[in-house]
């Protein structure tokens, strides 16, 4: 768990220095497009933990339960938060960098990649690093996964709840930035 909540700060600390490189050096379009490539390698990495909800077991009689599933809870909470802040900083620097069309269909493109690498990881047992350490079976186990309902099904739904997370977020923000400039 520890692990994996520490992979969920990758994409976070990507996106920041994403964001502050448009903010400061603005539009350079093949930097920011590698630096997309590999946050989105390492995005799924943070919604992966509400997977890890899953293996969950409730035994009342057991002193340890309601640490299990606070401490299970919390992980799963920040991590998803990171993936949520880092997929605004990253859409806020592809705002910067590309029109608004080329930047929604980036954002909305992400959303079941997203899900799709948390299929990898949770079915196919699959990590981000197999990028470099095995692209072979990489790409097996794509071709493998994009024929099957299950990974589609799985790809849509992750994609579809951090769409809705994400639209929350993006609300409360704009909301925060418009109340303050009439403050």
């Amino acid at each position: 768990m520890d692990w994996n909540l520490f992979l969920s700060w990758i994409p976070l600390i990507i996106a920041f220095f994403a964001d502050n490189f448009t903010k400061r050096f603005g539009k350079i379009p093949v930097v920011l497009i590698l630096l997309s490539v590999v946050w989105l390698a390492f995005f799924p990495n943070a919604p992966y933990m509400i997977t890890d909800l899953a293996h969950l077991t409730v035994d009342y009689e057991r002193d340890l339960t309601w640490h299990d599933v606070i401490m299970l809870f919390f992980y799963a909470e920040v991590s998803l938060f990171n993936g949520l802040v880092s997929l605004y900083w990253i859409h806020r620097s592809w705002r910067r960098v590309f029109n608004r069309v080329t930047s929604n269909t980036f954002l909305l493109a992400s959303l079941p990649l997203a899900g799709f690498g948390v299929y990898l990881g949770r079915v196919r047992r699959m990590n981000s690093w197999d990028i470099i350490h095995d692209p072979r079976l990489i790409l097996k186990n794509l071709l493998e996964s994009a024929v099957d309902r299950t990974a589609l099904v799985f790809s849509m739904e992750i994609g579809v709840l951090l769409g809705i997370l994400y639209l929350v977020l993006w609300v409360i923000v704009r909301f925060r930035i418009r109340y303050n400039r009439k403050s």
